[in-house]
């Protein structure tokens, strides 16, 4: 029995669940942006290695969320 939004196959996304998914990407990748951006402004080495280090997570987060859509 099919309830709600639910699909009969797991593996399969609602339209509601994929536009949440294309948003999470978008998200994620304004992310790296904005941090690259940031790091590049920044004149403190050290901050600017962790700025770089957050955008490398929004990359990693990114490139699994693009991996489960595959």
């Amino acid at each position: 029995m099919q309830t709600g939004n639910t699909t009969p196959n797991r593996n399969m996304l609602t339209d509601k669940e994929l536009n949440y998914m294309k948003d999470f990407l978008s998200w994620e990748l304004l992310a790296v942006k904005k941090c690259e951006d940031a790091a590049q402004a920044c004149t403190d080495t050290q901050i600017q290695t962790l700025i770089r280090q957050t955008g490398q997570k929004h990359q990693q987060h990114y490139n699994q969320l693009l991996t489960h859509l595959q």
